[in-house]
Parts: structure tokens; sequence; C-alpha cells
């Protein structure tokens, strides 16, 4: 059958609404929606289970804050260690629940990106419609289309129409630019919630080693005192002991330099560096009071969490080195920050269960430096709020700052001392 030009336009002015039409209303069954509903729904109750899992952490944390400030007793001690394995035996359950939150996540953000793409790719067949209409009427000029109407208001509507249609077409090519956007924003979505999702396994990984670990060590306390309080203070009397001797070490490297440096210490830069770690500040900077242990000096700050909680670099920077051991900090690894000064910093991350990151390393503010443990001096601890699992987080000056080998190794075995001259953490955290 021969169709006239009016006869085709017309015929393409109806497909074109109908594809408008099409857009206007989506294109997603009536399933896609009640799928939708399902995952806000398991989202909101996987929430309401972390929110009380979280809530019930904190009150185990606040519960073995109070008992470390008690005098030392066989029985304080096995009250805290029971403490610890709950709250950590309730950090995998967290976890958990974290990794199958973010599993929702990423099933949605995946169901998102297909939607938008099955727009795009429709978009695209409208934008090819229409872009063949003004090709078909790029090779009309206005006396054919004149002729082809049978009257001027008709020709004043065809000229009207192709107008319409140029216009349409840039507006579709504007909407899958912005559809373009969209899509690859949720791409980097889907991304960081899968490197996140691996973050979480290898948290749970780390925390559960770190519950076979509290439950040894409470068996050994029980091995060693045999339930006697005598013998759980002779065992405290050797701790405190052993505890000021590797303080001594740390603190006499750390004065050498700091008198080197003198009075070319930097003044503090507030808000510097982000918390390395969530959790309670259990020990600060400074002449700490801790004198019963043989020192009383702290080069750094004691933040305490659920074993296995994720370290974060506090500020961009290159990682310096990394080391461990069962003296001083344990498995550390420290990270240089370039000042606008020309000059730097060296931030420390101590005690930690694992290391995430390589010497020569580039991180950026928030990367994982690792996971919180109980390494290094603190494992022989046996009260107070500088034992346990906790991060130790020191800043010091670049200027400087080396890594010494530990003296104690017929105690210890081998291990390294980095030191420096020190500032008040405090002082270029954020709030």
């Amino acid at each position: 059958m021969f169709y006239t030009t009016k006869q085709k336009l017309n015929t393409k002015r109806i497909i074109v609404f109908m594809l408008g039409l099409s857009l206007a209303f989506g294109f997603l069954p009536s399933v896609a929606g009640q799928t939708n509903d399902l995952l806000a729904k398991l989202r909101q109750e996987k929430q309401q289970q972390l929110d009380s899992l979280n809530k019930k952490i904190s009150d185990y944390q606040t519960q073995i804050k109070q008992r470390q400030a008690i005098a030392g007793s066989l029985k304080n001690e096995l009250g805290i260690l029971d403490l610890q394995i709950s709250q950590t035996e309730a950090q995998i359950e967290a976890t958990n629940a974290q990794i199958d939150a973010t599993n929702l996540d990423i099933a949605e953000t995946t169901d998102q990106i297909v939607k938008t793409q099955q727009q795009i790719d429709k978009q695209k067949v409208l934008l090819k419609n229409l872009i063949g209409q003004i090709n078909e009427l790029d090779q009309m000029s206005p006396l054919e289309i004149a002729l082809e109407n049978d009257n001027f208001t008709e020709f004043l509507d065809q000229l009207q129409y192709t107008t319409n249609v140029q216009e349409r077409s840039q507006e579709v090519l504007n909407e899958i630019k912005v559809l373009k956007t969209q899509l690859d924003q949720k791409n980097l979505d889907l991304k960081k919630q899968k490197a996140d999702l691996d973050s979480y396994k290898e948290s749970l990984e780390v925390t559960e080693d770190s519950l076979a670990k509290q439950r040894k060590d409470k068996a050994a306390i029980l091995s060693q005192t045999r339930g006697q309080e005598a013998a759980y203070q002779k065992l405290l009397t050797d701790s405190e002991k052993l505890e000021g001797q590797l303080e001594k070490e740390i603190n006499d490297l750390d004065s050498q330099i700091a008198g080197k440096l003198g009075d070319r210490k930097q003044r503090p830069v507030k808000g510097l560096f982000a918390w390395p770690m969530d959790g309670v500040l259990t020990q600060g900077y400074g002449n700490t009071g801790f004198t019963s242990l043989g020192y009383n000096f702290h080069n750094g700050i004691d933040i305490a969490a659920p074993a296995g909680t994720t370290i974060y670099a506090a500020a961009d920077g290159v990682v310096l080195g990394t080391g461990s051991g069962n003296g001083a900090y344990g498995n550390w690894a420290t990270i240089k920050h370039t000042l606008a000064n020309g000059r730097g910093l060296v931030s420390l991350y101590g005690h930690m269960s694992k290391v995430a990151v390589r010497v020569g390393q580039s991180v950026k503010q928030n990367d994982i430096v690792g996971y919180e443990g109980n390494t290094g001096n603190t494992t022989r601890l046996l009260y107070g709020p500088h034992r346990g699992y906790h991060l130790h987080f020191t800043v010091f000056d670049l200027e400087g700052y080396g890594v010494a080998a530990g003296t104690l190794t017929k105690i210890y075995g081998p291990y390294q001392v980095p030191y420096g001259a020190t500032y008040n953490p405090l002082e270029y955290l954020n709030k």
C-alpha cells in the first residue's frame, strides 16, 4: 500500500505519542514494585536488629570500662573476660546482620541498575525513531510540505510538528544523559557496597578468631591461678613489672627525639585527623596516673571497641612502616602525612589483630588500615583501661621519627618500636 507523506507523518505522530506515554508512566511491571517493597521491609527489619545489637555492644563496653577501673582481683578479671566474650559474640552477630543488610543493598542497587539500563535502551529506541523522522522531514522542502497538505492550516500544523519532533529529540537526548549519569553513580554505589561486604567478611573472620583467643585466655587464667586469689596477685605483680619495662623503653626513645626537636615542635591543627575507629576513649595522652605500673606518661590515646572493629586511616598519606611481635605495639602500622607547610606527621595504629596495609601504599582518609586487636604488651596485662582489645593511636613529628629493634627479646621475642617526638592526638582529631 502507498502512503502519502502526510499519512506517514500522522502515523509517526501516533507512534511518538504512544512512546511518550510509555516513558511518562514507566516501564516497570507491578511485580518489580512488590520486590522493592519487600527489599525495603527486609532492610528495615535488619536495621532494627543492628540497632538492638549495637546497643547491647555499647552496654557491654560501659560495663567493661567500669570493671577496669576497679582494683585487680581474680573475680574481677574473670568478670571482664566474660563481658569481653559476650561483647565479641554480640559483635559477631552484628557483623553477620551487617553482611545481610549489605547484601540487601547490593540486590536493590543491582535492580536499580537493570531498570535504569532498560530506561536508557528504550529512550535510545525512541531517539532513533525521532532521528529517522527528522531525516525524512529534512529531505522535504517547505513547498513539498505545502503541496502535501490540503490547506494553509494543515501546512502550519506540519511545520509546527517538524519543530516539535526536533525539540523532542533534544529532550530525549538530555534524558539519556541524565539516566547515564544516574547509572554511573549506581555502579559506583554497587562497587562500594561490594567493597564494604568484603570488609565485613574480613572483620567477621578476625572477630571469630578473637573470640577463640578470649576463651583461651580465660582458660589460661583459670589454669595458672587454679582459682586462687594469691596466685592471681602474683601474676598481676609480674604483669606490672613487665609493663613498666616496656613503657620505659618506649618513653626513653620518644624523649630523646623530643629533646632534640626542642622548639621546632609543630602547632596542633584541630580537625586535621578523623577518628581512626569508633569506640570509647579509655586512656588519654600524657600523665595518665598509672604510676603503679612503673610509668606515668602515655604517648598516645587508647580507644576501646569490640574485638575486630575496623580501623581507618586518620588522613591521606603513605604507609611508612608495619610491624609485629609480642612486645610494645604488637601488630602496628604507621602512615606519613605531608602538611601544607612542607613538614610532616606520622600516625601510629597499634595492637591490631590484623594489618591490612603494606609499606609504600598510598591511602586516603577512612581507608582501612586494619582491625582492632589485643597484640603486643596488652596481651600480658591483667587490669586497667589500657588492657584488652583496643587501638593505641599516637601522633609523631616526622622529623626524627624512626623504628628501633626491641631490647626485651628474651621475654617477648623479636619486635619493633616506632619512636619520635609525640603530640596529643586529641589536638588533631575532629570532634
